[in-house]
């Protein structure tokens, strides 16, 4: 008779994803997620809205951070172990990678999102060139604005409200 075993093994899966952030009103915003495959074809893409509880920060950047751990959460949904994300924020990849501090106001948001990369087996987030992130991001931008019925960046429109990602 053969023992059972106490845990089923769990295919590790491993990932590489393209990722943009959208500011779509004063709260809100919408993350764009495609996830890549080892011969460079899209495996899948996700859109992720969002919100931002009161955003204080002069700089904005308080969207890019809900942006990202919304989507590191969708990602260990999707059982990935091993995850390569591409962004095109620089300055993200700096702090994550201890090059710079981060901004005072963004600090617990810092570390929320290096407790999300760290609940990968290995995560690594790199600049990539926009370049590359433009056709996700028209698409992206194309359905915030369809969403939430407005032009993104207009302040004067109404937005119609959706299910969202946990906020910070």
């Amino acid at each position: 008779m053969q023992a059972a075993k106490a845990f089923p093994t769990t295919q590790k899966r491993n990932a590489q994803a393209l990722l943009v952030v959208v500011r779509c009103g004063e709260e809100r915003g919408l993350t764009g997620l495609r996830l890549v495959d080892d011969q460079h074809v899209s495996a899948g893409e996700y859109f992720i809205p969002f919100a931002v509880s009161n955003p204080s920060g002069e700089h904005g950047r308080e969207f890019t951070y809900a942006g990202v751990i919304a989507a590191l959460d969708r990602l260990r949904d999707l059982k990935i172990s091993r995850l390569l994300l591409l962004m095109d924020d620089a300055t993200l990849v700096n702090e994550l990678e201890r090059k710079v501090e981060p901004p005072r106001d963004l600090f617990l948001q810092y570390v929320i999102l290096g407790c999300k990369l760290n609940e990968f087996a290995r995560a690594r987030v790199v600049v990539t060139p926009s370049e590359r992130l433009e056709t996700l991001r028209a698409k992206t931008v194309n359905l915030a604005a369809t969403i939430y019925r407005e032009h993104i960046g207009s302040s004067t429109a109404q937005p119609t409200m959706l299910p969202l990602a946990p906020a910070m």
